[in-house]
């Protein structure tokens, strides 16, 4: 039984159930109200009319001048009573003694009720309502003059028993409409309630406000960053991992977001896409690895689902798995590179050109030695050096040659400049890769330079792939905006220039020697002491 009520549809049938009644109880008795209101009013303006008819009758005035006018005036009122049906038609004189009545025996008595002054002083004609020797009636009085004076007063009276009767036979045919909304209203209750509920996925109260309270808890206590969106790309759903990410200094509360669009924290081409999969971008200060899938109801998008987190927080495996595969696709592409000059000497020796074998044998062994003689510095950084080490594999790979043309031996960097550096210059790098990766020449080469400066260093990167149209120049460093296709692309730049400005450094772009992109990264040493001090604090 406890179970039962507590059940939506019960609750609803019952609480529509008692609504209903208490609106129609009260609307009965309002009606009651009214329809005595008016029945009384309407039988008052009667009673008083004939009462006036009859104090004005010619054979009525002339009657109480004879000696027994009860005779006459008994034998002209009461047809009339009959006829409209009233319970009395009284005349009476002056002293208010009657000369006509229903009940013979009665005549010639004073009138009952106490109401006749009104009439005979105040030459009123009104309506009143009081009890008399027949009980609780309505009346219509009204004085009879002669000549401007009062001669006799005219009662005409309803009982209030019969207006009772008359009002129960209103009532009883409203009490029926009543009982037919109350059956069509308990039938809208049941048919409310089962379409509420189907819309509630058949779950009770109790069983909506748990499944709400656990997604809550989901929604706080994951650390993936989660957004919801509607179809109008509005967002209406967004967790505390979310928000740290997307304003973490909490400029606003995190109602705030709640309504915005996601065009403001999204490019247009992620917006637009159905799915995405593990999609790499920036966002904020931060890149995060974004995941995205449509919400569909009954086969009708009704919004979609972002769900991100920092990469950081996933760095150190992605890290050793990069470096692992860094490490293989560099052994691969020194393999490869190899097997090629050995195939190039062996055909040398094959058509006994000894002197361009030795050649290119010494050729080659310089250009080695110049490349581990930085890469095997120790005053040159050791992430700095695996870097560099790891590209120039991964383009002798694509038949790429990445040329280092200057290098200082005396690059000193603080923890800071470092990882600046490391950003910039591998985002470049890749870049220059790609561009020369499925570029129509035949001789594809990049050229990296480091200059030691008195107060900066400088890191020149260029190659003579197809470069960068003029007109891109101002927004090269946007977000989103890349010479390239994808949904990743257009982040790379933006990344290494807020990297840099960290530590006060410039990504720019200049005019090179070979006819492709050129792109210059200054760095101050200055940072070196700032980094310091505030690293002993």
């Amino acid at each position: 039984m406890k179970s039962l009520f507590q059940s939506l549809t019960v609750k609803m049938i019952l609480l529509m159930t008692i609504l209903i009644l208490v609106i129609c109880g009260l609307f009965m008795y309002l009606l009651q109200q009214h329809i005595r209101d008016t029945t009384e009013k309407q039988i008052g303006e009667e009673a008083l009319n004939i009462a006036k008819t009859v104090a004005s009758m010619d054979e009525i005035i002339a009657a109480l001048a004879h000696e027994q006018p009860s005779e006459t005036i008994q034998q002209i009122v009461e047809p009339l009573r009959q006829d409209i049906n009233a319970a009395f038609i009284v005349v009476g004189n002056v002293e208010g003694v009657r000369y006509s009545h229903p009940c013979v025996n009665k005549i010639g008595h004073k009138m009952v009720g106490g109401d006749n002054d009104a009439a005979l002083l105040d030459r009123q004609a009104y309506i009143s309502k009081t009890i008399g020797s027949l009980g609780e009636s309505i009346r219509g009085k009204a004085p009879i003059i002669l000549d401007d004076n009062i001669i006799g007063v005219v009662s005409v009276g309803y009982l209030t028993a019969h207006i009772d009767t008359t009002i129960k036979g209103h009532l009883y045919k409203w009490l029926q409409y009543t009982l037919f909304i109350l059956l069509i209203g308990i039938l809208g209750a049941i048919i409310i309630s089962l379409y509420i509920k189907k819309l509630l996925f058949n779950m009770e109260p109790i069983q909506i406000a748990k499944l709400y309270q656990q997604n809550k808890v989901i929604l706080e206590t994951t650390d993936e960053g989660i957004l919801a969106v509607d179809h109008l790309n509005y967002i209406t759903t967004i967790n505390k991992s979310a928000y740290d990410i997307l304003d973490s200094t909490h400029n606003q509360t995190i109602s705030a977001w709640l309504g915005k669009t996601v065009e403001h924290i999204f490019s247009p081409k992620i917006v637009e896409e159905e799915h995405i999969h593990n999609l790499e971008l920036a966002l904020e200060d931060h890149l995060i690895i974004l995941n995205k899938a449509p919400l569909v109801e009954k086969k009708r998008k009704i919004g979609s689902l972002y769900t991100f987190r920092k990469k950081v927080d996933i760095q150190k495996i992605f890290d050793e798995l990069k470096q692992v595969k860094q490490y293989a696709n560099m052994q691969r592409a020194y393999t490869h590179e190899f097997a090629n000059k050995l195939h190039i000497i062996l055909g040398l020796l094959f058509s006994k050109q000894y002197n361009e074998a030795i050649e290119f044998i010494q050729k080659e062994r310089n250009i080695q030695l110049k490349n581990q003689a930085f890469l095997n510095s120790d005053i040159t950084p050791p992430l700095l050096r695996a870097l560099i080490q790891g590209k120039i594999a991964e383009a002798a790979e694509l038949g790429i040659k990445l040329e280092l043309k200057e290098i200082s031996s005396t690059i000193q960097l603080s923890k800071l400049q470092e990882d600046a550096i490391l950003t910039a210059l591998g985002n470049v790098l890749q870049n220059a890769i790609e561009a020369l990766k499925n570029w129509s020449t035949s001789d594809k080469v990049i050229q990296l330079s480091i200059n030691d400066y008195k107060n900066h260093y400088l890191l020149e990167i260029q190659d003579n792939g197809p470069g960068i149209e003029p007109n891109m120049y101002g927004a090269i460093f946007s977000t989103g905006v890349s010479t390239k296709q994808g949904l990743d692309r257009g982040y790379g730049l933006t990344i290494s220039k807020k990297a840099l400005a960290k530590i006060n450094g410039e990504l720019l772009i200049d005019c090179g020697d070979l006819c492709g992109a050129c792109f210059l990264i200054i760095v101050p040493k200055e940072a070196i002491l700032y980094d310091n001090e505030r690293m002993d604090y």
